[in-house]
């Protein structure tokens, strides 16, 4: 990958041009308010748009940019995923978070019965713990199960995509106790806690640090290029993040769109004078490629994707 500014990486396999002029077709920022609210739903499931007065912006590729913001592995992830399902625009990562493992002691692992896992990371913190893969262990979703059978471990369960569906999940199984949740320093959920109130003895056990860093230069520099963005959000930790760093950006000829991977993780993104929103209607990678789609799709009427 091409490495841009202070951490900004642009995935080289994936770009097209940056900085063409809008020749016959330009882009436009409606001037919206700044009250930070989201725009009012206008059309389709989940989506929400807003039109206001227009100003040229002359700098800024034709093609929407996709504005990444997720660690560098899951961003380039995504990246690929997105082009295979017909993403024509640029691609920008730029990781507004790190990854920090801090794999648990192998007797507090020892003693549990049950493994509940509600990320990739925890998965890989656990792999690096122990060599033992015969738990039995609860997975939030689909990708976080992959990375369990990859890892090798054989007693898999999905939890339905989502700290909510998980907890639906675990309180209709019959589970094996002690139950030890690995999770990061910064959760959606406190899932050992909602467990033990409903008399099911759970622990929680940090495994990875979610650790935020700046908007790259690179990224930055993309923002006040303008244009149209769009920018999904994998959670509401990650849309806070967000949100900091667009208005320490501060780059009003940045047509910004939201496109989140739930209602939580919308209502997190309050705060940014959004030109559209979106929430995928599964919390999950398909979903958000699904959504990706439509939103590309308002976005290049005259050209649908491919």
């Amino acid at each position: 990958m091409a490495q841009h500014g202070s951490g900004g990486v642009v995935a080289a396999a994936l770009d097209t041009k940056h900085g063409e002029g809008c020749s016959g077709g330009q882009r436009h920022r409606g001037s919206g308010c700044q009250s930070g609210r989201f725009p009012a739903t206008t059309a389709g499931l989940g989506a929400q748009s807003r039109a206001g007065p227009c100003r040229c912006n002359q700098g800024a590729s034709m093609l929407p940019c996709l504005f990444l913001t997720r660690p560098e592995v899951d961003s380039a992830r995504f990246a690929r995923a997105a082009r295979d399902a017909g993403w024509r625009g640029d691609v920008l990562i730029a990781p507004l978070l790190h990854i920090s493992l801090t794999p648990p002691p192998a007797a507090r692992l020892d003693s549990a019965r049950t493994l509940i896992a509600t990320s990739q990371n925890a998965i890989a913190a656990l792999a690096a713990a122990s060599p033992r893969r015969d738990w039995p262990i609860w997975c939030v979703g689909p990708r976080t199960a992959e990375a369990a059978r990859a890892a090798g471990f054989d007693i898999v369960h999905e939890g339905g995509g989502d700290a909510q569906a998980l907890r639906a999940a675990l309180l209709q199984a019959a589970l094996a106790e002690p139950v030890l949740h690995l999770r990061g320093t910064h959760a959606a959920m406190d899932v050992a806690a909602e467990l033990r109130a409903a008399g099911v003895a759970t622990e929680s056990c940090r495994v990875y640090q979610q650790i935020a860093q700046p908007l790259s230069d690179a990224g930055q520099a993309r923002l006040k290029q303008g244009g149209d963005l769009v920018i999904p959000v994998f959670s509401p930790r990650s849309a806070q993040l967000v949100v900091a760093a667009l208005r320490e950006a501060a780059a009003p000829e940045a047509r910004l769109h939201v496109l989140a991977i739930s209602k939580s993780a919308l209502s997190a993104a309050q705060g940014v004078d959004w030109a559209s929103a979106r929430v995928a209607e599964r919390p999950d990678a398909t979903a958000m490629l699904a959504a990706l789609t439509l939103v590309q799709a308002a976005l290049e009427p005259s050209e649908k994707p491919r």
